[in-house]
């Protein structure tokens, strides 16, 4: 995914960050290169642009593409040994090299500085627009081009300032990165390689998103309850009910089978047939239940459930034991197996589905319609928000297609 620079060609930097205090000798001329690394781990760990572990993928032919080809181990070796950043090892043919910044810098506020080396200003406009061109052609569907547009409807108060102060300290910089980006017009909008959007108000806290402003309203928005386990039952079985909305301003849905998109287009071939357990997974999604559900019986918060549930079930990488997963395992039987097996060849191979349906669903078909009516929207993955006033055409545009 494109790292995406304001025209200036400005970096997003922790305010302590200092190159001269990893780059020593021959290195300090590459402080720029130091620069761009950290301000692309920053910029895409403030959009959630990571993997479930917090970790920035960057593919080693985009490093020589940018950095200087001769000092760019050696700049990131002493990034890291300094302890600005943390390493997560690649994997061939799979996953490029993860980049996690250093937990010292997340309290920080966020400054940007223009680039000022030549030939790296140079190498970061080629390979933008490389990234963009690629990315547009491959992803870029009419809807998208509409919806980074309309993100000119988008404003957020001066009260950011206090409610970033007052957050937990770990969360502060990519906040305030968000608050910034927002405020300064410096709209970030990408598509992944499953249709999610990753835009302006991505990874923006809840807190934050009451100081949201579209065409200087208030927002509301419309989301699927429980949405994972919401999307799953969704492609395992095309009868699964909706549920009205619950409360303004957030509605919430959950999905049946639509007669615009089969499940059996997103999911493997030959999968085990779900049992009686599935009427009460199913039931558990629907009421938006779910999670609450394996809580009271796990005796764990929901919260933690929620990322054990996403961590140690839809997502498993290895072997080790799990209380969320023995219960949904021993709760939904055939649910799990059905899990297992579309990840059998890769522990990623559910999420990137699950995904690609929530992308199908609201970017692709339910955006189209609102934006037809003139009506600004940001999409938040499986959520759109709205001005107040536009929340009920929202809702109907979900019911429209859902229903």
């Amino acid at each position: 995914m494109p790292d995406t620079l304001s025209a200036a060609l400005d970096f997003v930097l922790p305010a302590s960050f200092q190159p001269a205090d990893f780059l020593a000798g021959q290195l300090a001329v590459r402080a720029d290169d130091a620069r761009w690394l950290i301000s692309t781990i920053v910029r895409k760990t403030a959009n959630r642009d990571t993997d479930i572990w917090g970790c920035v993928r960057l593919s080693s032919k985009i490093l020589r593409r940018v950095m200087d080809s001769h000092s760019s181990a050696q700049v990131i070796l002493a990034l890291k040994r300094g302890g600005a950043i943390e390493l997560a090892p690649y994997c061939v043919g799979a996953m490029p090299m993860g980049f996690r910044l250093a937990g010292r810098y997340l309290g920080d506020r966020c400054i940007r500085i223009p680039a000022v080396d030549p030939r790296l200003i140079d190498r970061i406009s080629r390979e933008r627009e490389r990234l963009k061109t690629l990315e547009q052609r491959e992803r870029w569907q009419q809807v998208h081009y509409d919806l980074c547009e309309g993100q000119r409807h988008i404003t957020i108060m001066a009260d950011a300032d206090k409610l970033v102060d007052s957050l937990p300290e770990h969360t502060r910089l990519c906040q305030d990165v968000l608050v910034s980006n927002i405020r300064s017009k410096n709209y970030q909008f990408c598509v992944g390689s499953t249709g999610r959007v990753f835009n302006a108000i991505t990874g923006l806290k809840r807190e934050l998103r009451t100081t949201l402003r579209i065409d200087g309203q208030p927002v509301g928005s419309v989301d699927i309850a429980c949405a994972q386990p919401a999307l799953l039952a969704f492609l395992l079985d095309p009868n699964t009910p909706t549920i009205g909305p619950k409360h303004r301003p957030t509605y919430k849905l959950l999905p049946r089978c639509s007669p615009l998109l089969s499940p059996s287009a997103f999911l493997p071939s030959a999968l085990p047939v779900v049992g009686p357990d599935f009427a009460v997974f199913r039931t558990s999604v629907s009421s938006g239940t779910f999670y609450d559900l394996l809580s009271d019986r796990s005796g764990l918060p929901r919260p933690i459930v929620k990322l054990r549930f996403l961590v140690d079930v839809l997502a498993k990488r290895g072997r080790y034991r799990s209380a969320v997963e023995s219960l949904f395992r021993e709760m939904f039987p055939s649910v799990y197996r059905a899990v297992r097996l579309i990840n059998a060849s890769d522990h990623g191979n559910l999420i990137r589905l699950l995904q690609r349906a929530e992308s199908w669903l609201v970017v692709e078909q339910i955006a189209p319609r609102l934006l037809a009516n003139q009506i600004a929207i940001a999409t938040l993955h499986d959520a759109i928000f709205s001005a107040d006033q536009s929340v009920d055409d929202v809702h109907s545009a979900f019911v429209e297609v859902l229903s």
